[in-house]
């Protein structure tokens, strides 16, 4: 069976007895297209599952929660003795049920001891086309964006407000049919408190450009070796004389605010204006004209190094660091115990940092850089991980460095990586953004305009 976005959200409903989120969706048609079984299965295992139906309790009792979530009624003593009896007798499982109840799984025997009435079909077409319309809007308009926003990279794992699509499904009329208008005002009403709490701006930029000087008069040859493709393609702007000096426009006029909660993924080919983009949010940058706000300190990942000395150890290295972001020493012991660990550089974290391999140095970096959560973090795919035999371990502690990040903008090349961390996208273009909207409808614009195309050539 091939399985769309409706299936995935009856199980979602009776599972978790929410709407799906737009990442959960991505991940269960990208990877179980045709299995409804085994996806049921495999979300039956999740931990959000077993802490919103509480699996410890009674077969019947979760067979109850099943009904209540699909039909908002228990399920009759007979069909539950029954159930009981084929699951005892291993005939069926729990999951096998799960998907009979919600039509994705068809059984002659399973039909002759329940037949569901046409209130419970009617009951469960308005939730699915209610969880379908909110799960729409979170996903296409940035206002709710966040609402869904997991605090894990697995998709399915509990996130910060999950609790806003299980009461909405829990409060909303299914005797009438849904429509995208009574679902927007249920959301309204049911979630504005959160909503309210949720929306706080992280960063705002309003109407900003940024001008790089490149020469004066004392470098007039530079312009003619200069070209305006070299200048599209290494920094993404445009060249401008004005007053005897060269200045490249890096971004132009750009206008977003993200919001707390959201993680964003910048679109782009290179020489778009990504790099100029993340170290505008960082601070490295200053705007030129219009404003930026940074509501929350930002964490920037940019560059392959920042030691700004290489005759220093190791160990002076990281109490510089740790220093610069704790203000003090304290606990600093137990932070180079970490770095030394990870880094596997041993003895050689009291030894100058110039006797190092480039290698060990990217390790020593790559583990200070990613020692402790952050609550807006930058990053810049291009940060250098070291040896290959680190790579692993580095990725899977980067994961989980960009997981433990409240708001996150990543610039990356990788749809994979962007999927992964990503709901938001944004599609720049020679320093102007072209596009703002969900992660699925910026890819498309970004290979559907020849974005793709430019960046491969």
């Amino acid at each position: 069976m091939d399985i769309d976005s409706k299936f995935i959200q009856k199980l979602y409903i009776a599972y978790f007895g929410r709407p799906a989120d737009p990442s959960g969706i991505n991940y269960w048609i990208s990877n179980y297209k045709y299995d409804i079984k085994v996806m049921s299965s495999l979300l039956a295992r999740q931990e959000e599952y077993i802490n919103f139906i509480n699996s410890s309790e009674s077969i019947d009792s979760q067979i109850n929660q099943l009904y209540l979530n699909l039909f908002n009624r228990k399920a009759d003593l007979e069909v539950i003795k029954n159930f009981l009896f084929f699951i005892e007798s291993k005939a069926y499982t729990l999951t096998d049920i799960a998907c009979y109840l919600t039509g994705s799984f068809v059984d002659e025997i399973l039909s002759k001891k329940e037949k569901l009435s046409n209130q419970d079909f009617k009951t469960l077409e308005n939730k699915v086309e209610a969880a379908e319309l909110f799960t729409k809007e979170i996903s296409s308009s940035i206002s709710w964006v966040n609402l869904y926003q997991p605090e894990s990279i697995n998709p399915w794992l509990t996130g910060k407000t999950l609790s806003i699509g299980i009461n909405f499904l829990k409060q909303f009329d299914y005797s009438k049919k849904a429509t995208r208008e009574n679902v927007l005002k249920a959301l309204k009403s049911f979630c504005l408190d959160s909503i309210e709490i949720l929306n706080q701006p992280v960063i705002e930029l309003k109407n900003v450009s940024v001008k790089i000087p490149i020469h004066g008069n004392e470098n007039r040859k530079f312009t003619k070796i200069i070209t305006s493709k070299m200048i599209n393609t290494f920094i993404g702007g445009e060249l401008t004389h004005v007053d005897k000096h060269t200045t490249v426009e890096a971004l132009k006029k750009i206008s977003f605010t993200i919001m707390s909660g959201e993680r964003v993924a910048l679109i782009g080919h290179n020489g778009s204006g990504k790099s100029s983009l993340l170290r505008l949010i960082s601070g490295i940058y200053s705007p030129s004209s219009g404003e930026i706000l940074n509501h929350v300190e930002v964490y920037p990942m940019l560059q392959k190094t920042f030691l700004t000395s290489t005759e220093l150890s190791g160990v002076d290295a990281s109490k510089a660091y740790y220093l610069m972001m704790k203000h003090s020493l304290k606990g600093f012991e137990e932070f180079l115990k970490d770095i030394v660990s990870f880094s596997g550089l041993g003895s050689f974290i009291h030894l100058p940092i110039k006797t190092y391999s480039e290698g060990m140095c990217a390790r020593l970096i790559f583990s200070m850089l990613t020692s402790s959560s952050h609550e807006c973090l930058v990053i810049d795919e291009g940060f250098g991980t070291g040896d290959a035999d680190f790579f692993e371990r580095a990725q899977k502690r980067m994961e989980s460095f960009m997981d433990g990040a409240t708001t996150l903008i990543l610039a990356s090349h990788s749809e994979f990586l962007l999927r992964q961390f990503c709901i938001r996208g944004i599609v720049l273009n020679h320093g102007s953004v072209v596009f703002d909207g969900s992660l699925d409808s910026a890819l498309n614009y970004y290979h559907t305009h020849g974005y793709y195309h430019q960046n491969a050539s």
